[in-house]
């Protein structure tokens, strides 16, 4: 049967510090006092830590990828505002004003980490270990009676807390998300929003295994009529915008933490799940844990309280009960006594009632039907013994021994309502103390609520949202609890930022040094960088040359082929007209032109010529293959086509039909075919078409 197991994922952004601030609490340095009295430091051996520089300079790096466009953005805008002290100036900057985001991802129990313990580790290997509230949990025994290591059970316990470690850090790693689907075409990695930095695996707690972990956050607000959307590190829209990658629907902070939780927590389940079934050799289709989800409603676990609180809590409730019950149980005794009287003043008035009954003949009753008093009977029963004288003596006797029992009833009576009183007396003085106790409790809190409220104004907390925070009876406990850890923080950061400045001042020194030493270097290098300098100005210079050279080159042979040829008018000076190539203005006006206009306009130019002259070519062409009027039907060559076949030789190139089609549609060697296959009317016929055409092109040049 699979073990009913919870996850826990508890994501904060408390203040400015983020993990720096919980690093010491992470550790479990057995050399410091830790708040935390419920460590098996045996254990810390098997905890897993990644703090390393390169963690730290890859968060660097994703913070900056995320936020400098934006900080850019921001510190341009206040530059041209006039506000150049309002400036982030850098990502760390903007970010060292912002909270920072930790989280801790817990799965199961002390219950559940006892089991699994008892499924898979040997008897021999595990011993039970007592809380201080009395309540009793497995440990693993590392060490025997002498002190010394028990190699086999350093063994065991390594291999099963290596797969809480491996579940824990696979869940958290920034490569989860989700596949491409309809919604969103590419996949989609937790990292792209919630970015995992350091972490440590806490194994060594009286609890069950759980990471810590940095996490720095980018989201996109929504924005508004006065604010355009923008980038934030805010957790909540950190997870809003993951949700709306994924879900292509946007929702408030709570219900986008709900969403981010009840992901995170089925798919850790499931890490561990398969963690163990790798480890331990444990079948496919057997269920080891089965996810189990504790709400509010179930006041077996309350969370947002540390242990020594939730342990203190639970201790005033348990004296606050008993006084209650030991002023129950009085009140109880009292009222019995109070019934006992009550019974035995009943019992003297029915027997005196029967007396009077027996001595008068009438019933205890008045005018009215209503019973008479105990002294109303005896004065009655008094006097009807006197009208009797039978029985005057009997029933003087009579009368006077009731009369004395109901003084004695009514002194015990009077006795037992003094006792109540003095009983009501006390229980009302009992309830004015717990009354008492209730109010000073109650002063105590407000005093509490104010000191917490006082603190948090003094030094300008703020809740994730970046909004004020209201201490409140409801949350004060949690207050004092996240004071107490800001100001432990406070103090290390403190510690942490004299011995960085200390580094740092080291450090400024050792770099003067080293630049007083480098300075000669500077200065020779200098020099040779200035004769580099000179040295490439002069290539410049011949460079710039060569450029005008070709230049003047590109503008002569525009010229001769295209002499009135103008720039356009957009490439001209302002009130500047366009002058022909030809003229020394418009020649000016070309060279200020850039290199790459003056070769397309020479390309283009020699096209032109290009195309003229493959005209002229095909026109002579088709003026050599027009047959003539004196042609015969089988006109004769100019050249013999007999071939000398003992010389031909077969060729040892392959044949290209593609070079073979463009020969032949060459204008050249057409003219060269028509040339050789013409006439000696057609060539006689052409050179007068040619040459009267060249007369007329020369006579039209020279009009021009």
């Amino acid at each position: 049967m699979a073990i009913k197991c919870t996850v826990t994922t508890d994501l904060q952004a408390k203040d400015k510090n983020g993990y720096s601030g919980i690093q010491k609490h992470v550790e479990h340095d057995e050399k410091i006092n830790h708040a935390n009295q419920d460590i098996v430091f045996s254990e810390t051996q098997f905890n897993q830590y990644d703090e390393s520089p390169k963690t730290r300079a890859a968060i660097d790096k994703w913070n900056d990828e995320h936020f400098k466009d934006y900080v850019e953005e921001h510190d341009k805008h206040q530059r041209e505002k006039g506000h150049a002290e309002r400036q982030y100036g850098s990502v760390k900057n903007y970010l060292k004003r912002k909270k920072k985001a930790t989280a801790v991802l817990t799965i199961g129990n002390m219950e559940v980490q006892s089991k699994l313990m008892q499924q898979f580790c040997p008897k021999t290997s595990y011993q039970e270990a007592k809380l201080p509230d009395g309540t009793t949990h497995l440990v693993f025994k590392l060490r025997d009676q002498n002190g010394q290591p028990i190699p086999d059970n350093i063994a065991v316990a390594k291999q099963f807390y290596g797969c809480f470690n491996r579940s824990l850090i696979h869940a958290t790693n920034n490569n989860v998300g989700w596949s491409p689907n309809k919604i969103h075409q590419q996949r989609i990695n937790v990292g792209d929003y919630l970015h995992r930095g350091r972490y440590a695996t806490n194994n060594d707690e009286m609890g069950i295994s759980h990471i810590h972990y940095e996490l720095a956050t980018f989201g996109m607000t929504r924005g508004g009529k006065k604010r355009a959307a923008h980038v934030t590190n805010s957790l909540n829209q950190a997870l809003v915008s993951l949700h709306h990658a994924v879900t292509g629907k946007y929702c408030s902070g709570r219900d986008a933490t709900k969403w981010f939780r009840a992901n995170m927590d089925q798919f850790a389940l499931k890490c561990l799940e398969d963690e163990l079934h790798k480890t331990y050799k444990v079948p496919q289709n057997k269920k080891i844990l089965d996810f189990e989800r504790k709400t509010k409603e179930d006041k077996t676990i309350q969370t947002g309280l540390s242990m020594e609180q939730l342990k203190a809590q639970h201790q005033e409730i348990a004296d606050h009960q008993k006084a209650v019950q030991s002023l129950q149980d009085q009140a109880d005794n009292l009222t019995n006594q109070k019934n006992d009287v009550q019974s035995q003043v009943a019992t003297v008035t029915q027997n005196l009632k029967g007396i009077y009954e027996a001595t008068t003949g009438h019933q205890a009753v008045d005018k009215d039907g209503n019973d008479l008093s105990p002294l109303e009977m005896a004065n009655d029963i008094t006097r009807a013994a006197r009208s009797s004288q039978k029985d005057k003596q009997q029933a003087d006797q009579d009368a006077d021994a009731a009369k004395e029992k109901q003084i004695a009833a009514e002194n015990q009576q009077k006795q037992l309502d003094q006792q109540l009183a003095h009983q009501r007396q006390q229980l009302q003085n009992l309830q004015n103390h717990i009354s008492d106790a209730e109010e000073q409790i109650k002063q105590r809190k407000l005093q509490r609520i104010k000191a917490a409220q006082q603190e948090i104004d003094q030094n300008d907390l703020l809740d994730n949202n970046d909004q004020p925070i209201t201490v409140t009876e409801a949350n004060v406990a949690q207050m004092e609890q996240e004071l107490d850890s800001w100001r432990q923080e406070e103090r290390d950061n403190w510690k942490t930022d004299k011995q960085d400045y200390q580094d740092e001042l080291d450090n400024l020194n050792q770099e003067i040094t080293t630049a007083r030493t480098t300075k000669t270097e500077l200065s020779t290098t200098n020099q040779q960088l200035t004769a580099q300098n000179q040295q490439l100005q002069n290539e410049n210079t011949t460079v710039q040359n060569q450029i005008n050279d070709y230049k003047n080159q590109l503008v002569d042979t525009i010229a001769e082929n295209a002499p009135e040829h103008k720039v356009g008018s957009s490439l001209l000076n302002p009130n500047e007209t366009a002058q022909p190539v030809i003229s020394d203005t418009g020649r000016q006006q070309h060279l200020r032109q850039t290199l790459k206009y003056l070769m397309d306009t020479t390309t283009k130019v020699l096209q032109k010529i290009k195309t003229e002259a493959t005209n002229f070519i095909n026109q002579i062409t088709q003026a050599l293959t027009q047959p003539t009027q004196n042609q015969q039907s089988n006109p004769t060559s100019q050249h013999s086509p007999s071939l000398d076949l003992s010389n031909i030789k077969s060729s040892d190139k392959p044949f290209d039909y593609r070079k073979e089609q463009k020969l032949m549609n060459d204008p050249i060697i057409k003219l060269k075919k028509a040339i050789l296959f013409a006439t000696k009317d057609q060539l006689q016929k052409t050179s007068q078409q040619t040459k009267q055409s060249l007369k007329k092109q020369a006579e039209d040049e020279y009009e021009l």
